[in-house]
């Protein structure tokens, strides 16, 4: 199947964001109101990288939505020709830093596009390997070069050096994440007056990071 690009709305991310509270001032207010364990940096920190996240969303679909592909579908299709090889869906949830459960939806629209295939695994008859198709490899073979000027536009107004710090720094912080939530403790949320259920945590989650990426 050969993607080809077509017309794209102008990119989001460019647009000006909605009028607000800066960073600093959320910050500033959740102080007014925090205990002793809270820490000022730390929030600060927390919603820059939602925001960042948001950002490198919005400017990725730009760049994929005249190939009606996602981002999630995009990195699988490169992580896929970077092996050079067919994995196994848990292979890949982990090359992914995915849930396994999330990837049969993606697979299943991939398979449906010609772009990636199943095959039999070898070792395991009862389940099968994914992998990468010529078609999707055309594809990528055209579009990376592009995808690679495109990132280091998006880059350029940070040096090497500084790039390189805020990889070492991305990486320590990753790992200062895994090790604080091996150390969280188990807690039990029951619905019920005054008590949260998980959904609607869930839901309290999802537009708390919403709002802060905006």
């Amino acid at each position: 199947m050969q993607l080809t690009s077509q017309p794209a709305a102008r990119n989001p991310g460019a647009t000006a964001g909605r009028a607000g509270l800066s960073v600093a001032q959320q910050v500033r207010r959740s102080a007014r109101e925090a205990g002793d364990d809270f820490d000022p940096e730390a929030l600060t920190v927390m919603m820059m990288l939602y925001r960042a996240v948001a950002a490198v969303d919005r400017t990725h679909a730009a760049e994929l939505a005249p190939y009606k592909l996602s981002l999630s579908q995009f990195q699988t299709l490169s992580v896929l020709h970077r092996v050079q090889e067919p994995v196994t869906m848990g292979e890949l949830a982990e090359l992914l830093s995915v849930r396994r459960a999330n990837l049969t939806g993606l697979i299943d629209t991939l398979a449906q596009r010609s772009l990636v295939q199943r095959v039999l695994n070898p070792h395991d008859r009862r389940s099968f390997l994914v992998e990468i198709t010529p078609a999707a490899e055309a594809f990528l073979a055209d579009f990376l070069p592009r995808h690679w000027r495109f990132l280091k536009g998006l880059t350029s107004g940070l040096t090497t050096d500084e790039l390189q710090q805020l990889g070492a720094l991305l990486d320590r912080f990753q790992a200062s994440m895994a090790t604080a939530s091996t150390a969280m403790p188990t807690v039990s949320v029951h619905d019920g007056q005054g008590a949260a259920s998980p959904a609607s945590m869930s839901r309290q989650g999802r537009a708390s990071a919403r709002a802060t990426a905006s």
